[in-house]
């Protein structure tokens, strides 16, 4: 099981975070939709075949949980913009 940690950029409050363990729920809520799934072999095993999130960066290794679970994150374009500064 994974937790997904999705990073946007706020007008008021800068970069917020949130964690779910439905993305497909959150996209749902959100406006946002599930594009595919991550094909790329030579990123991490746990990277491999999670949900691609239109209009966002990822998914990307987030690290692990305290309980070990791994992390699977997106960034929208702003935040993506101002950590890669």
């Amino acid at each position: 099981m994974a937790i997904f940690e999705i990073v946007t950029m706020t007008d008021d409050h800068g970069m917020s975070r949130v964690h779910t363990d439905d993305l497909t729920a959150w996209a749902e809520d959100m406006g946002t939709e599930i594009t595919g799934t991550e094909t790329r072999t030579r990123l991490r095993p746990e990277l491999q075949g999670q949900p691609i999130l239109s209009g966002f960066v990822g998914p990307c290794w987030g690290g692990r949980s305290d309980a070990g679970e791994p992390i699977i994150r997106y960034e929208d374009s702003g935040t993506y913009a101002a950590l890669s500064q």
